[in-house]
């Protein structure tokens, strides 16, 4: 079950579609939302006096008191069980580890998919997916929650990340009305006509009626095929491994999980 559903806001218009995600996957659990505010107060202002920087820093923290009452309110009306938790913070690279201790004991942390467009800072999603054990449950930025999460794809290639993924995504696959399980083969791999079979009755072992779909291509087209693939089934979720050993930022620019980050247009469930 997912009980325990962490998300950042920061109080702009982003905290809309986190909001959304939030509220949906709480209401499919009953699970409780835990917002994490991160308030920047920078301890030196660049170029300036000591006078200076406690007048900015001051600033900074009032300009956070109004910040924070208002996504009180914002979750408060979610009408779900929900607590909002406030960090002063010098910068990115302290909300990561402040946000990769706490996100550790939830279920799922919700952000938005790291697309070049959003506001998610690179250090918080490579921290959180690299190093909570926990999967993250990206969106896109105009996420409504209005559709919902019952017609998942998992992608399996058999991998160590791909094992994960499922593992994670028991919970949602389990009242998921359709599940499938996606295997992107190449020229050279279409002989293994049982891939991904084990995987199948793996999860008909938790008593999800997933059913298994073959699609071949290239391997640099696999992010494509992937998003060709949960259209053409009519998915609402991937679910999927991140592959690599480095951050998100780091990843080869061709690689499946930054091309999938960067296009898919549904929701991803993503485990390292």
């Amino acid at each position: 079950m997912i009980k325990d559903v962490m998300l950042r806001l920061d109080g702009t218009s982003a905290d809309d579609a986190r909001l959304a995600a939030a509220a949906q996957i709480a209401a499919m659990f009953d699970g409780h939302i835990t917002g994490l505010f991160f308030n920047i107060v920078r301890d030196e202002l660049e170029g300036g006096s000591a006078d200076q920087t406690a007048k900015s820093k001051e600033a900074a923290r009032q300009a956070g008191d109004a910040t924070e009452a208002i996504l009180f309110q914002r979750l408060t009306r979610l009408q779900h069980s929900a607590n909002l938790r406030r960090f002063d913070v010098t910068g990115d690279l302290d909300m990561a580890k402040t946000a990769l201790l706490m996100a550790r004991t939830a279920d799922t942390f919700i952000a938005l998919r790291p697309n070049g467009r959003s506001n998610e800072p690179h250090d918080l999603i490579d921290n959180l997916l690299f190093g909570t054990g926990r999967h993250l449950f990206l969106v896109p930025d105009d996420w409504t929650g209005f559709k919902p999460l019952d017609n998942a794809i998992v992608a399996w290639n058999g991998s160590r990340e791909s094992a994960r993924a499922i593992a994670e995504a028991l919970p949602l696959l389990q009242v998921a009305k359709k599940v499938g399980v996606l295997v992107v083969e190449g020229e050279q791999s279409r002989a293994d006509p049982l891939k991904a079979n084990d995987a199948v009755q793996h999860l008909r072992h938790h008593g999800i009626d997933a059913v298994k779909y073959r699609s071949v291509g290239e391997e640099d087209d696999t992010a494509d095929i992937l998003v060709a693939e949960c259209r053409s089934l009519g998915a609402n979720v991937l679910v999927m491994g991140s592959y690599g050993h480095s951050g998100l930022h780091e990843l080869l620019p061709g690689s499946t999980t930054t091309r999938i980050l960067r296009i898919a247009p549904l929701p991803l469930l993503i485990a390292h």
